[in-house]
């Protein structure tokens, strides 16, 4: 006679299994609780709060001076400045918080070849830092305020004459009392102090087609004469 056992039920299986059931558990909790720690002592120094996310910012764009559009950079093989050129950018500042920041305080830093002209909002200019400093009043929450800043490039004589290219980067930061950690950005362009040198192609007018309407012509006769052969 052959004796068979019962099959477990779900309840015998919990009951014989709980012990490991409460350890696997167990192990699992103290391993997520390291994990949440190390994510913590990463981002935070003990003894002190942990950085506020980043919800006042500032983005920096200069005006391309051929399509009239602000880019976030003009590199080496964009369109360039010369000397005594009018250079626009544009600062993007938003507050992406839940509060209203007040005062909101945006300091433009002018680098080397570049002097203030002026800006849509009022700022004090220290000629001798090149450090512009305007002030925004209650930037409420979700807004973003678009401050336009123009500045003169320096004459052929600031500029060293072992080279005919120069590219510098404007750069701009935003602070406020409750976030003094602030954002930072920059926009690089580049200025080129060759004689006649041009920022962009020059467009063909009538005079450059009628010059080379021959060409085209003796050309259209020559397609023809290979297409009879």
């Amino acid at each position: 006679m052959i004796y068979c056992a019962p099959y477990p039920t779900k309840q015998d299986f919990f009951e014989k299994n709980m012990k490991q059931i409460l350890l696997n558990i167990a192990c699992a909790a103290i391993l997520l609780s390291s994990l949440f720690a190390s994510t913590v002592a990463a981002d935070c120094t003990y003894g002190q709060s942990c950085p506020v996310p980043a919800n006042l910012t500032v983005n920096k764009y200069v005006k391309n001076p051929i399509t009239n559009g602000f880019v976030e950079n003009l590199g080496s093989t964009d369109p360039t400045f010369s000397p005594g050129s009018i250079v626009t950018f544009r600062l993007a500042v938003k507050n992406t918080s839940g509060e209203t920041f007040h005062p909101v305080e945006v300091v433009d830093q002018f680098p080397d070849y570049l002097t203030y002209v002026s800006s849509t909002v009022t700022g004090n200019y220290d000629a001798g830092k090149r450090r512009l400093v305007m002030k925004l009043e209650n930037l409420i929450a979700g807004e973003t305020r678009d401050i336009e800043v123009t500045a003169k490039v320096s004459d052929r004589s600031a500029f060293a004459s072992d080279r005919d290219f120069f590219c510098v980067s404007n750069y701009s930061s935003v602070t406020a009392p409750a976030r003094p950690e602030g954002d930072n950005d920059t926009a690089e362009f580049c200025i080129t102090t060759r004689v006649g040198g041009a920022t962009h192609l020059p467009v063909a007018g009538f005079n450059d087609f009628a010059t080379i309407l021959p060409f085209l012509s003796l050309g259209g006769i020559g397609l023809v004469l290979l297409k009879k052969k």
